[in-house]
């Protein structure tokens, strides 16, 4: 395909974004946003899931004792849980129950740990502004 100008190439947006596209306020909004609690525990759950699956999965086919008692302390804690072929999809829901838990509480935690940290540079802000108010009456 051959351009008939060089002027359509330079019309054309850049893929790649530069400073000039991002003002320092937008970045700062950006790296200040909220996380999405939902979100964040789904992404969680499911590592943890398929870890768990796949932690099952690898003591199956070991198969030694030493494997099965791995299994069996983990059994004390997760109901139901067994390394066996149910096992690992017992071990998948658990592993995305207590992930999602953590990840939905993280996100919380830095939510409102974010959230602080704003509210008290906003309220030192605001007092250094005012705090010569009454100087100029």
């Amino acid at each position: 395909m051959k351009l008939s100008s060089d002027s359509a190439v330079a019309a054309t947006p850049s893929i790649v974004p530069t400073s000039q596209n991002h003002s320092a306020p937008s970045l700062l909004l950006r790296a200040f946003a909220p996380l999405h609690r939902t979100a964040m525990g789904v992404a969680w759950g499911v590592a943890a899931g398929g870890l768990l699956a796949i932690v099952t999965l690898v003591l199956l086919i070991r198969g030694t004792d030493e494997a099965l008692t791995a299994g069996s302390l983990l059994a004390q804690f997760l109901w139901g849980y067994s390394v066996s072929w149910h096992g690992i999809l017992i071990g998948l829901l658990w592993g995305f129950a207590l992930g999602f838990v953590l990840g939905y509480g993280f996100a919380v935690v830095r939510n409102t740990a974010v959230w602080l940290w704003l509210t008290v540079i906003r309220s030192r802000a605001e007092m250094d502004q005012y705090s010569d108010f009454l100087d100029h009456l």
